[in-house]
C-alpha cells in the first residue's frame, strides 16, 4: 500500500519518536510512506529519523495554502464547501479558525496524495493533525483513519464527526477508547477501535540483571510538570536518608528543568542525579541494550499508554509507574509495578523493594518482556492495522 502518515512533527522535533518503530515496520513490510508533518519549523533531533526526511512533505507556507484552497473552489466549489461545512460543529467555537486552517492545509495535501497514488491517509493524533487528513480524505476520495492517543481524546475536537469520516478510529489502550465513549455517538463509537503502540523486539537478553553496588534508576520523560519528576526526587530524597544506594538518571528537557535543579540541591542529591538532556532516541535504546540501568520509573501523573516504558520492558528492564491511562493495561499480569500516582510514599516503597532484590529485577525483567512480546510487537500491529487501513474489520485488537 501506499500510506499518507500526517504527524505533528514527525520527523523534526523531540518528540512523536513512538510513531518511528510503526513507520519503519511499514516499510520494512513493502509498504510505502508519505510522511506529512504539520510543523516542520524544529530541528531534526533523534539520529533514527534521518531515513525519514527524503520519504517527508513539508507544508508550504500560507500563500500556496490559499491558492490550493482557491483552486479546489474553482474546480471543485460543493466538496470543497462540503469540508469546512464538516466543521460546523466545532467546540468550542473559538477552535473553528484552527480547523479551518488544517481542512485548507488537507485540501492542499489532497491533489499531492492522489498524484502520488495514496491507497490510504493515517493521522497520528485526534486534533488538528485528524482534521488535516479529513480534509485531505473530503478532498481527494481517499479513505483515511487516525490513531488517538491521550490529551485529543479529552480535546474531543469533532471526534464524531471524525470517527463519521474514517474508515476507523484507532484507540492505544481501553482506557482511552472509555473516555471517549461517552464523548462520541453511538453510531460513531462503532467505528472505534482499540489498536496498541508497539516496539521492535530486539533479541532476548542473554544474561541475568547486572549486579552493581549502586543501581541506576532511569527516567526517560520530558521534563515537565504532569512526567512527575518532583514525586520522583522527593523519593529519591528518602532512599538517600535511609542509606540505599542509587544513582537516578532524567533523559529529557523540558520546562520543569530549573524547578528541578532546584529540587536537586534542596533535598542533597546533587552528587546521586544526573540530567543528561534530551538524548537521542537510538542512543537511548543502547541503554536499555548495553544494560547500564538496572530499573526505568516513570511516576508520570497523566500518561496515555508509554512507549518509553514498552521500549525498556522490550529490552528487559523493569519498570515502576504509576497507574494512569493505559499503563495498567500494560504492565497487567505482573509486567511492572504499579504505584497511585502522585503518592512519593508508595513510590518510595516500590523504589526500596526493586533496588533491594536482584531477584525481583530479575523477575520482572522476564514478565515484562513477556508482556511485550505478547501484545505490543509491532511488526503483528502494524499488520493489523494495514488489514484495517485496507478495509478489514474484526480481529483480536479491537474492542
Amino acid at each position: 500500500m501506499k500510506i499518507v502518515y500526517v504527524t505533528q512533527r514527525l520527523p523534526f522535533g523531540e518528540g512523536e519518536t513512538f510513531v518511528v518503530p510503526e513507520i519503519e515496520a511499514l516499510l520494512a513490510a513493502g509498504h510505502e510512506l508519505l510522511i506529512v508533518p504539520r510543523r516542520s519549523r524544529d530541528a531534526v533531533v533523534h539520529d533514527n529519523v534521518g531515513a525519514l526526511l527524503p520519504r517527508t512533505r513539508v507544508l508550504p507556507g500560507v500563500g500556496a495554502v490559499v491558492a490550493a484552497v482557491a483552486g479546489a473552489l474553482a474546480h471543485s466549489p460543493r466538496r470543497t464547501a462540503g469540508a469546512f461545512w464538516r466543521l460546523r460543529r466545532t467546540r468550542p467555537r473559538r477552535r473553528a479558525i484552527a480547523n479551518a486552517v488544517a481542512t485548507a492545509q488537507g485540501i492542499w495535501l489532497a491533489p499531492i496524495a492522489r498524484r502520488w497514488g495514496a491507497d490510504h491517509i493515517h493521522a497520528h493524533w485526534a486534533h488538528l493533525t485528524a482534521t488535516l487528513a479529513m480534509g485531505a480524505s473530503t478532498m481527494s476520495g481517499i479513505p483515511w483513519s487516525f490513531t488517538a492517543h491521550r490529551y485529543d481524546v479529552f480535546l474531543n475536537n469533532l471526534l464524531t464527526e471524525k470517527l463519521r469520516s474514517a474508515r476507523f478510529g484507532r484507540f492505544i489502550a481501553r482506557e482511552m477508547l472509555e473516555v471517549a465513549r461517552p464523548l462520541v455517538a453511538p453510531d460513531a463509537f462503532a467505528r472505534a477501535v482499540v489498536v496498541h503502540m508497539g516496539v521492535a523486539l530486539p533479541p532476548a537478553p542473554a544474561n541475568g540483571m547486572p549486579s552493581r553496588p549502586t543501581p541506576v534508576l532511569l527516567c526517560p520523560a520530558r521534563l515537565a510538570a504532569v512526567k512527575g519528576h518532583g514525586d520522583l526526587l522527593e523519593a529519591a530524597g528518602r532512599l538517600l536518608a535511609r542509606g540505599i544506594p542509587f544513582e537516578l538518571w532524567l533523559a529529557g528537557e523540558g520546562p520543569e528543568r530549573t524547578a528541578i535543579e532546584r529540587r536537586i540541591d534542596e533535598r542533597g542529591l546533587r552528587e546521586h542525579v544526573r540530567l543528561l538532556g534530551t538524548v537521542p532516541h537510538a542512543e537511548l535504546l543502547g541503554m536499555y541494550r548495553d544494560e547500564r540501568a538496572d530499573c526505568v520509573v516513570l511516576p508520570s501523573l497523566h500518561e496515555g499508554l508509554s512507549v518509553a516504558l514498552i521500549e525498556a520492558m522490550a529490552y528487559g528492564v523493569p519498570v515502576i509507574a504509576t497507574g494512569v491511562g493505559g499503563v495498567p493495561e500494560l504492565l497487567e499480569d505482573g509486567a511492572g509495578v504499579l504505584v497511585p500516582p502522585g503518592d512519593p510514599d508508595a513510590l518510595t516503597e516500590a523504589l526500596a523493594r526493586v533496588l533491594g532484590s536482584a531477584t525481583l529485577r530479575a523477575e520482572l525483567a522476564h514478565a515484562g518482556r513477556q508482556r511485550v512480546e505478547a501484545e505490543f510487537e509491532v511488526h503483528a500491529i502494524v499488520r493489523e492495522l494495514v488489514r484495517r487501513f485496507d478495509g478489514a474489520t474484526g480481529g483480536a485488537r479491537a474492542e
